[in-house]
């Protein structure tokens, strides 16, 4: 546990530091291609803490982190889900007062400057609508298993490699929700310049903090299951690569309820949580979800 609040500790700091000098230089929104390199960069500081925490502990570099590219089923899984999660987010959302289903894209323009709404717009009509939904799931795919992955695992060998470790002997969910709040407070200055809430980034705060809760136990259930952290890295890209699929067919509603990362979404997660955990009692009969979490 002592490793784990060290962990926890400097990659708060460090991030929050580093955030607070890029918000204070003018970094204000989270738009643009300034806002692009900063998040891709804030996304590697967790990775890069576990490498300090190494060296200062004598410890080989990226050792006893479940760094393993053996292919299993679960790699499979870690790439399929956040698909399901996306389109089932959408198929929820509908059901949500004044909130319609289009293929004009119109959630997607209303957001744009009017001169980028109309050339994107004019993109847009070259394709069939099914057309454009099969190039984005190839893209998403590609993605989801590289550059987005690579990114992912900055993260993730620090949540679900580093800190898992850290937290062995603990009960599944305990680590689940102690991973997820840390994860979810740990987005908070990106939050606030208006990641994924900019109509709401003060409730934003709270909202990541639910959703990372949430998301926490199907990813670190992925990663015992598969033994390998990058399975996390493979779930987190693909999710991240098939977020704008949840609001792009959208009209009505706001970052609060609509998309993987509102409302929808976190009743998309309180099913799939439910299901990993009837698939995890009945069928697999490991009980991972009542058990504490050990060597994997």
């Amino acid at each position: 546990m002592k490793k784990g609040i060290q962990f926890i500790v400097l990659t708060c700091l460090v991030s929050w530091t580093i955030a607070g000098v890029a918000i204070g230089l003018g970094l204000h929104e989270a738009k643009g291609l300034s806002y692009t390199v900063f998040a891709a960069t804030y996304m590697l500081l967790p990775a890069i803490c576990v490498i300090i925490l190494q060296k200062l502990h004598k410890e080989k570099l990226f050792s006893n982190l479940n760094i393993s590219f053996r292919f299993n089923r679960w790699f499979l899984v870690a790439g399929v889900i956040p698909i399901l999660y996306a389109f089932i987010t959408l198929g929820i959302n509908l059901f949500f007062p004044n909130v319609s289903f289009s293929v004009n894209y119109e959630g997607l323009l209303s957001s744009l400057p009017a001169e980028q709404a109309t050339l994107v717009a004019e993109r847009l009509s070259k394709f069939p609508p099914v057309v454009f939904l099969l190039i984005n799931l190839v893209q998403v795919i590609i993605a989801g298993c590289t550059i987005n992955a690579f990114f992912a695992f900055g993260e993730e060998l620090g949540w679900r490699g580093y800190l898992l470790k850290a937290l062995k002997g603990k009960k599944f969910l305990s680590v689940s929700l102690i991973t997820g709040f840390i994860w979810g407070l740990w987005h908070f200055p990106l939050i606030l310049i208006g990641h994924n809430y900019p109509q709401h980034p003060i409730t934003g705060v709270g909202m990541m903090t639910i959703w990372c809760i949430l998301l926490s136990p199907v990813i670190t259930y992925i990663v015992i299951k598969s033994k390998s952290v990058i399975t996390a890295a493979i779930y987190h890209g693909t999710l991240n690569a098939i977020a704008g699929i949840g609001v792009l067919y959208l009209v009505g509603g706001n970052d609060l309820t609509n998309g993987v990362t509102g409302i929808a979404g976190f009743i998309t997660l309180l099913l799939i949580n439910i299901a990993f955990f009837f698939y995890d009692r009945y069928i697999t009969k490991e009980n991972i979800f009542t058990k504490e979490i050990g060597e994997f």
